[in-house]
């Protein structure tokens, strides 16, 4: 083919293919609001979905769900009382507006059985005016709109599995097209508290405009403060997973429909261009930079006040440390005197990075969240790399999910320095324990072993959660015989030399910071034993809602979690991995006291099967429509959240 026609044929598809893109997007986001579908199919579906947000309040408030909000450095612990508009007009519209006219939308599509649907339409609409007319019988008004959405899913229950002579059409476009909308309410009310709350921070010297802002309710807040306080239970099906997952596979056996479904669970390939990549992964690293900063903004802390709970202590260990005469005092101190030697990487740390910045001590650790933050979403994403090599969305999800994830936020309110920094080495360790297991080479063990030795010198108690989940997770490899039972066994040679390390230094010290038995003692000294036993449940709910200021009840990335668990494959390595550290939560749950049962759930990465999750649900409803309003809440939320870390000024 001469040249010029060779590039020509090249323009040509370079243009083509660039507008069937085009075309396939615009077509995908057409059909995703009901583009192809029949006006009732849209119709009946919208409905569906503003009824479904104006009964969750409705549900709520009349239960007087117990919720728990974070004001002011402070967890308050009341009971919901909130409606969109008001009560009585809430209940109006979910009988009147929304249930009754779905219901005699779907008796015009599905006539052979209008009957069904004009009864209970004129029932609801009949115990409605009764309440209206009547000012004595507001209860039935109750009654009915409580009714309304139980009736509108025995009625889609029916649909799904009626005989095919009696179905009710295809309800999954319905489906999907109720989720969506769903979607975009969410996306709606997430953006309206995004803006709201930040053009609050800017404009709190205005008391005008202040006041019209605040008058916005801020309807995201208060449905994630109501759905958080379902948090314990799933923290709790998270870190039984296992055997709930093992449930869950025997019932879907007996179930073909869903079972078949669940079988093809593993997340796609899908490969994004390395440029792509590097903005993202940058977005999110700035994203956590901006984070961090929040809480030091001049408008939020206006007498530029102690922000991390620990700071203070980390100012008196490092001006400690630096105040040492000599070399022999210095490493005294730093493996003995200071905190029983249990972190003496993060001091030296510390102590570095406070020399570089030319702040005062105390706003050079305040500080520190900006290098530590970034850290963590990178080590992150290639820790997801490894556990799903094939998946780059899944890997850029995580990262995201980092940057607005509990442990980013509760290390910036309680200022756990040495807990953070421990984690990004122990992370990292994994990164080259994947690694060492698909490519055994002596630079990766190499590389591992010191890992494993700097976060054992970080924080002594991080190590010893980590080094336990990698502990089960080799033992499964070996067991399995995943990986040459020669590579595992070097890994957990590389394991014991560290506890062998960690004894000896102990010992040469005369120090107390021997890991697991530093662990016991901390156990004992807090009270954390078979006592705890009956209280394992008020411990949990204190942990989630209310200690570290209640940053653990993100119900969104916990939420994900779940889903994950359900979608996932027992026996892939990435499942093996989570699953092992989701489980070391069980110990602490039944013999751990508050402190023990958050410093376990504190290291574990919830983030990361949340991030799989995505990933599954981009696939599962074929597009990113649901992705949004999670992103959108949680970067909302997470400023709220650090906006109130400052006790009332």
């Amino acid at each position: 083919m001469p040249v010029n026609q060779n590039l020509k044929t090249r323009s040509f598809l370079r243009r083509n293919w660039g507008g069937q893109s085009t075309i396939i997007s615009s077509t995908r986001i057409a059909k995703s609001i009901g583009y192809g579908s029949s006006p009732i199919v849209i119709i009946s579906s919208a409905i569906l979905a503003i009824t479904s947000f104006f009964y969750v309040y409705t549900v709520a408030s009349y239960f007087k769900a117990d919720i728990y909000f974070f004001y002011n450095r402070v967890t308050y612990n009341t009971f919901f009382d909130k409606y969109v508009i008001n009560k009585y007009d809430d209940h109006i519209i979910i009988i009147i507006a929304c249930v009754v006219l779905w219901l005699l939308l779907s008796a015009a599509k599905h006539r052979g059985s209008w009957t069904r649907f004009v009864f209970s339409a004129t029932i609801l609409t009949g115990l409605t005016v009764t309440a209206i007319v009547s000012t004595n019988l507001n209860v039935l008004l109750d009654l009915a709109a409580l009714l309304s959405i139980p009736l509108v899913i025995s009625f889609l229950i029916y649909d799904k599995f009626a005989s095919r002579r009696k179905k009710f059409g295809n309800t999954c476009r319905g489906l999907l097209l109720y989720i969506n909308y769903l979607s975009i309410i969410g996306i709606a009310i997430g953006l309206v508290s995004l803006i709201t709350t930040i053009l609050a921070l800017q404009l709190s010297s205005q008391t005008y405009l202040i006041t019209i802002i605040t008058s916005v309710p801020n309807y995201a807040y208060q449905l994630f403060v109501l759905f958080s306080s379902f948090s314990p239970i799933l923290i709790f099906l998270l870190i039984f997973c296992f055997p709930i997952k093992l449930l869950v596979n025997g019932l879907m056996k007996k179930i073909p429909q869903i079972g078949n479904r669940t079988n093809n669970s593993s997340v796609t390939n899908e490969k994004i261009k390395t440029s792509t990549k590097f903005v993202f992964l940058s977005l999110f690293m700035v994203l956590s930079i901006v984070i961090a900063y929040i809480p030091h903004e001049p408008a939020i802390n206006k007498n530029n006040q102690q922000v991390g709970e620990d700071t203070a202590r980390y100012v008196n260990m490092v001006n400690n440390l630096m105040q040492s005469a000599d070399p022999k005092m210095f490493t005294q101190k730093l493996f003995h005197s200071i905190e029983t030697g249990d972190r003496p990487l993060t001091l030296i740390f510390l102590s570095v990075v406070t020399k570089i910045f030319p702040l005062d001590l105390l706003q050079a650790i305040e500080f520190m969240p900006m290098i530590l933050g970034p850290a963590l979403v990178l080590v992150v994403y290639y820790l997801m790399r490894e556990l799903i090599p094939n998946n780059d969305t899944a890997a850029l999800l995580g990262s995201f999910l980092t940057a607005v994830s509990s442990q980013i936020l509760i290390s910036i309110y309680a200022g756990f320095y040495a807990n953070w920094l421990a984690l990004i080495l122990g992370y990292l360790s994994f990164v080259f324990l994947f690694k060492f297991l698909k490519t055994p080479s002596r630079v990766n063990i190499i590389i591992y072993f010191m890992m494993v030795l700097l976060l054992l010198l970080s924080h002594i108690y991080t190590w010893t959660v980590l080094m336990i989940v990698a502990g089960i997770f080799l033992a499964v490899m070996f067991g399995l015989n995943y990986y040459p039972r020669k590579s595992t066994i070097l890994l957990v040679l590389v394991l014991f030399s560290t506890v062998v390390i960690d004894v000896v230094r102990a010992i040469i010290s005369h120090t107390s910071a021997e890991g697991i038995k530093s662990d016991i003692a901390i156990a004992h000294k807090v009270g954390a034993g078979t006592n705890q036993f009956a209280a394992r449940w008020s411990n949990l709910v204190y942990v989630t809602q209310v200690y570290l200021g209640g940053q653990l009840s993100n119900f969104i990335i916990l939420a994900l979690a779940v889903y994950w668990v359900f979608r996932s494959k027992v026996l892939e390595k990435s499942s093996i991995f989570l699953i092992a550290f989701l489980s070391i939560g069980i110990v602490p749950l039944f013999v751990g006291d508050v402190e023990v049962q958050a410093r376990v759930l504190y290291d574990i990465p919830f983030q990361i099967p949340a991030g799989i999750a995505l990933a599954y649900i981009r696939k599962d409803f074929k597009g990113t429509m649901l992705l949004l309003p999670a992103g959108i809440w949680l970067i909302g939320m997470s400023i709220i959240t650090l906006s109130n870390l400052l006790p009332s000024q």
